[in-house]
């Protein structure tokens, strides 16, 4: 018998429930090493927090190696034109000006509490090194590792038994709730739904790269210099100078990216 190409939905989603299980035993095993240790600024506690995607990458890789799945059509390694690279970029910068904005107006009726917040200093770059550490986990390997599970192994699944629209939600959602963060499920589901369709109109993992991976590298510039912005806030709101033009440059690269596509059948 011809071995199959894709995995079923169900068994994609439990790949990706085995592998937050995983992220999740590790996690709680760093915690309660912390709590012993009684320090949580070491290099090591860093080291994982920003590393604890890792199983995102090496479990899917490892199954569809073992269900012998075609590895590049289940995880959509499709190169792109310079044209939709391009348009990927400024759709990644728009996207994270807007969904910044919108983190801010929702803080106003959910603000983030102090522990919460205090979970966020790993993401604080005092150094060259804490840079390098983080653009390499938090940028890099986050945006790769995420996008190849998530808009590659699950969303393809998704798409084989349905309509592109159901899986790119359902994939959104699923992404949204893996993050387990009430305060910024709006936005993580809403960068979902806008890198999912660029997976399904490029077939490629690459542009949705591109978008996370600025996504995430915007997230800590913001976080690391949002106090010297100046330039990029009004008050306490990112300023109408930024969020107009990121408006329309984000509408019109979804729609340059889409008519390409259809011009190519």
């Amino acid at each position: 018998m011809e071995n199959k190409k894709f995995p079923e939905p169900v068994e994609a989603l439990l790949v990706v429930l085995f592998t937050l299980g995983l992220i999740l035993v590790i996690g709680l095993i760093m915690f309660g090493w912390m709590i012993v240790s009684g320090s949580a600024e070491t290099l090591y506690t860093k080291l994982v927090f920003v590393f604890d995607g890792v199983p995102f990458l090496l479990i899917p890789l490892i199954y569809v190696k073992l269900r012998k799945y075609d590895a590049r059509s289940i995880f959509r390694f499709n190169l792109i034109s310079w044209k939709p690279l391009s348009w990927s970029i400024l759709i990644g910068i728009s996207l994270s000006i807007l969904s910044d904005e919108l983190d801010r107006l929702i803080q106003l009726f959910l603000p983030i509490p102090e522990w919460f917040i205090d979970q966020l200093k790993f993401m604080r770059a005092e150094t060259t090194s804490d840079w390098i550490l983080l653009v390499l986990g938090v940028v890099l390997l986050a945006a790769f590792s995420e996008e190849m599970l998530f808009r590659g192994f699950l969303q393809v699944s998704l798409e084989r038994k349905g309509d592109a629209t159901r899986a790119v939600l359902l994939t959104s959602l699923t992404w949204t709730l893996v993050h387990v963060n009430p305060y910024w499920a709006i936005q993580i589901f809403i960068i979902g739904i806008v890198i999912g369709f660029l997976a399904w109109r490029t077939n490629s993992i690459v542009s949705t790269i591109i978008v996370h991976g600025i996504n995430n590298l915007l997230s800590l510039i913001f976080y690391n210099f949002g106090d010297h912005l100046n330039w990029y806030l009004m008050g306490n709101h990112v300023s109408l100078y930024m969020l107009i033009p990121a408006f329309f440059i984000l509408v019109w690269s979804i729609r340059q990216l889409t008519a390409y596509y259809h011009s190519q059948g």
